[in-house]
């Protein structure tokens, strides 16, 4: 991350129908769910079963190198099975303190998702929605908003669903359809596996470019650089991935990394939580704490 006031760190609101997002000039937003499910906002009284995994033809060794951290992370059946993931996404400059965060609570088997957020000191916005329709209702301070307001608000509660997840979540989504890996190896040496990702027509930025630097003795992303679409021919911005943290859930352990460093400080996706049954309310009440 460039230090010279390229990272601004503020919450997304909409004024007019003008959308500021809460990271500018450096949010990786990634590949939109390939998952279609059923289309609810509160989870349906039978529970819906846990997506089948469904992977590429391992064919090249970026393929492999992929599966690799895949597996270290957690593997796809048991990353399919959970259900329930919470977690927190903000910014601690270096020698700072944190900064207000966005807080996410997602139903990866049905699509419900909660997003909050703070603005100032007496302001709070809450999404309640849904990622695969796109559909919800926006509040603050617990009060819905008027429909234009809302609209936007969905807009950009969709847009941080999709960056701050692949912030977690972007070593168990190299498999993912539409993500093309390539092996780089004048970037690679006997310690470290460098893959290039690129997309096709998915996502809401398909021309970014990301270049994932994998331990070969763990198999665990140590560090990431990427130019984003809009920015080609710029030098990448480069990020260690760090904090690593293991969570027991019925079907095994699952990894993610909570921590990722960059020259002007440190995205925090941390505060994770993957429970086995949703708060009761978590979904459907914007006044929920959470």
């Amino acid at each position: 991350m460039n230090p010279n006031a390229r990272f601004s760190f503020v919450a997304p609101v909409v004024v007019a129908g003008v959308l500021f997002a809460l990271l500018v000039g450096c949010e990786p937003s990634r590949v939109e769910p390939s998952r279609v499910e059923p289309s609810r906002m509160e989870p349906s009284r039978v529970e819906p079963s846990a997506p089948a995994v469904s992977l590429p033809p391992l064919e090249t060794y970026a393929d492999t190198v992929a599966m690799r951290v895949y597996d270290a992370m957690g593997g796809p059946e048991a990353w399919a099975q959970l259900r329930y993931l919470g977690f927190e996404f903000t910014f601690q400059p270096e020698g700072g303190e944190r900064r207000p965060g966005r807080k996410h609570f997602w139903d990866r088997h049905t699509g419900a998702y909660r997003l909050r957020w703070t603005r100032g000191a007496d302001t709070t916005y809450t999404v309640l929605f849904n990622v695969n329709t796109k559909e919800g209702t926006a509040y603050r301070n617990g009060a819905p908003v008027d429909s234009t307001e809302n609209d936007g608000l969905l807009a950009s509660a969709y847009r941080s669903f999709i960056n701050d997840t692949y912030w977690l979540l972007m070593p168990v989504k190299m498999l993912d359809p539409g993500v093309n890996r390539t092996y780089e190896a004048d970037s690679s040496d006997a310690a470290t596996d460098v893959i290039r990702l690129t997309f096709g027509e998915v996502g809401l930025t398909p021309k970014d470019t990301y270049w994932v630097y994998v331990d070969k003795a763990a198999w665990l992303v140590r560090h990431w650089a990427y130019v984003l679409q809009g920015r080609e021919g710029q030098p990448p911005t480069h990020w260690d991935w760090t904090g690593y943290e293991t969570f027991e859930t019925p079907a095994g352990p699952l990894r993610v990394s909570t921590r990722k460093v960059g020259s002007a400080g440190a995205i925090l996706t941390d505060r994770v939580v993957m429970p086995v049954e949703a708060p009761k309310g978590i979904f459907t009440d914007p006044a929920y704490a959470f």
